[in-house]
């Protein structure tokens, strides 16, 4: 019984030894160039599999790790799936006897991130999916790299290849006249393909431009991503980074896609309806749309390529379903245009599929499955238009219905809107006379109304924000029973008192535009009135105050002057960096005293300072500051009342600085 065993445990292990010797001797064997034309190599590739990612050419060449290559099983391209090993392959070449001696090795799979080419006594060649095209051995969409071959003997080459999703690996072997003439033809085929593609992308933006239809905009709009998503299935995003260096490494087809996912479903909504005519379905249609944008946005979040590429195969998979079924629930209810819908989708279930499968390598990698993505792709474009197409008849044929009821029913009542045409047309001449009227009083107190809110928004902000704060700090004093609440009711009490001013000054603007307001000037000598008026507990910014003075006497209404000194400060305050000083200024010149408010803000540029001071502009480069546009027509307004003037200094990113200039005594 024994010795059975042993014979039996001797046999299996010279069977497995003979294997792997077999394995080996066929995996080493060299292959021979063709004279012309090229030869695919995936049938004579020997590859090694790298978990740790941690061989060097060193190791895989001379070391242990040398005698652990296997051949490669079966004539489809070599795709390990979604793996984060690294993957060595072997390749012994010999050039025929009477040949050129240099040859193209082409990977044609564009999504590997790390290629590295070991050729005999040259250094290493390394490119990859993240690599401008001009980085590369030669410029091109697909890896390639050059081959010098010997007649005498083989050459061994090595390639290690790792990536971020599925690991692809197509090897041919061209001569270069045969490269360039088959790349001509490809290279005309995409240009084909891309070329319908631009075509129904320009004649459906032609037709939304036309019609107004959101359905078109739509379309468009997924035309656009499913030709960026097959730019870069094609290869060609190393030619995109050279327009947009700066194209994040995790942006793929995997998001593209994903965007066009989110359109091709929201085409779906729109065409069929489904918001009224199946608002559960709708619901769910939604959540598909949102599931499809999550995956678009995984880069945003720096969430890794695997994930996308695994959740948009998952999603592709199902969404083929999901479509299909809602467009014959449809179909079978009569709604036009959904049997094109039908075979439109069931071409991306089609598709969809396939391309899952070989992403997790289920499936071969063949001429077959590596191109019905995009050959699914264009049909289902093409079938989607005839929807659109199918649609503009159906709903012609029913316009054609209702403008001839309409013409019938119209014929009834002509002779009734003619008898009471006359008196119509009396009754519409008087009503637009009261609505005139009307009209023109609500203008007027919606215009005073607005100025009021307006000043609210702009002036009543902080004080209120003291008054609140106050308060909030003087309840908590009182519960720890520390504080002076003296103090914080004077703060209060003065934030009321310049709600009560800033109400009085808005009163006073509005009488000065009717011409009604009486100045109340007396002399103010500059250089002890602002810093009264400057002191720190008067102060409504944050911001640190420069103030510098000289002596200079004006005649000037106190309370007017002051609120247009504070306004140009919260104007500055609002268009500077928190913590950034302004600089207040008395500066003279020529019989005039000028009190120059200065920010380090971003400015105005220079076509918008003459705009600045009308009643309600605000500059179309300000989304960040708050306000209605009041603070500086304010200040113009008093700068006139007072018969002085003031100017503006601006640049843009450098600040500015706002004069009020009055004459001196």
């Amino acid at each position: 019984m024994r010795l059975q065993r042993w014979l039996a445990v001797t046999l299996l292990g010279v069977v497995l030894a003979a294997t792997v010797q077999a394995t080996s001797a066929r995996a080493d064997t060299a292959v021979t160039a063709p004279v012309d034309g090229s030869i695919s190599l995936n049938d004579a590739v020997a590859y090694l599999e790298d978990p740790a990612g941690t061989l060097t050419i060193d190791a895989i060449r001379t070391g242990e790790a040398s005698d652990r290559f296997q051949r490669f099983a079966g004539d489809d391209t070599p795709n390990f799936g979604l793996s984060d090993s690294a993957w060595w392959f072997r390749l012994r070449l010999q050039a025929p006897a009477a040949a050129s001696l240099s040859y193209w090795l082409e990977i044609g799979y564009f999504g590997l991130v790390d290629v590295r080419f070991y050729a005999p006594g040259q250094p290493v060649m390394a490119t990859g999916y993240n690599q401008p095209v001009t980085q590369r051995p030669r410029v091109h969409r697909h890896f390639v790299f050059p081959v010098e071959l010997s007649v005498d003997q083989p050459r061994t080459f090595y390639l290690r290849v790792a990536s971020n999703g599925s690991v692809t690996v197509p090897l041919r072997l061209w001569t270069p006249s045969a490269f360039d003439l088959s790349d001509t033809i490809r290279i005309a085929g995409l240009m084909a393909y891309f070329g319908v593609l631009l075509g129904l992308l320009i004649y459906n933006l032609f037709l939304y431009v036309s019609l107004r239809e959101r359905q078109y905009g739509i379309y468009c709009v997924f035309l656009v991503f499913v030709g960026l998503a097959m730019l870069v299935h094609n290869g060609f995003r190393s030619y995109l980074l050279l327009l947009w260096p700066g194209w994040p490494d995790t942006l793929g087809t995997n998001s593209l896609f994903s965007m066009a996912g989110v359109f091709a479903v929201w085409f779906l909504r729109d065409f069929l309806e489904t918001r009224q005519a199946q608002p559960i379905i709708d619901r769910w249609l939604l959540g598909l749309m949102a599931i499809f944008l999550g995956i678009a946005l995984l880069p945003v979040f720096d969430a890794p390529v695997r994930v996308g590429s695994v959740s948009i195969s998952v999603a592709g998979a199902l969404t083929g379903p999901i479509l299909l079924w809602v467009t014959l629930r449809s179909w079978l209810r009569g709604f036009s245009g959904a049997r094109y819908l039908m075979l439109a989708w069931a071409v991306l279930l089609v598709a969809a599929t396939v391309q899952a499968l070989r992403n997790f390598a289920i499936i071969p990698t063949n001429v077959v499955t590596g191109n019905l993505l995009q050959i699914g792709s264009l049909l289902e474009m093409l079938l989607l238009s005839f929807a659109l197409a199918d649609r503009i008849h159906s709903e012609r044929r029913a316009r054609e219905r209702a403008q001839q009821e309409a013409l019938d029913k119209e014929r009834q009542l002509v002779e009734g809107l003619r008898a009471s045409e006359a008196k119509l047309e009396s009754l519409v001449q008087q009503r637009t006379v009261d609505l005139s009227r009307a009209l023109d009083r609500e203008r007027t107190t919606l215009e005073k109304y607005r100025q009021f809110a307006g000043l609210i928004a702009h002036e009543f902000r902080n004080p209120l924000a003291i008054i609140q704060g106050q308060a909030q700090v003087a309840r908590k004093e009182r519960d720890y029973g520390v504080g002076e609440p003296l103090q914080r009711f004077e703060s209060i009490e003065g934030a009321a008192g310049r709600l009560e001013q800033l109400f009085e000054q808005w009163l006073e603007s509005d009488r000065m535009e009717k011409g009604e307001h009486t100045m109340q000037r007396q002399r103010l000598e500059l250089s002890e009135w602002l810093p009264k008026l400057l002191a720190p507990g008067n102060l409504r910014v944050d911001h640190p105050l420069e103030l510098t003075t000289q002596q200079a006497t004006v005649l000037a209404d106190e309370a007017l002057l002051g609120n247009a000194i504070n306004n140009l400060i919260d104007n500055a305050a609002k268009y500077s960096s928190n913590g950034t000083p302004i600089q207040v200024d008395v500066i003279r010149a020529d019989g005039e005293a000028g009190i120059r408010v200065r920010d380090r803000g971003v400015g105005i540029p220079p076509e918008e300072h003459n705009r600045v001071f009308e009643q309600h502009y605000r500059s179309p480069n300000n989304i960040t500051a708050r306000g209605m546009g009041i603070g500086l027509f304010l200040v113009s307004q008093v700068m006139q009342a007072h018969d002085g003037r003031v100017t503006v200094e601006s640049k843009p990113g450098a600040g500015s600085d706002f004069t009020l200039w009055l004459k001196t005594l």
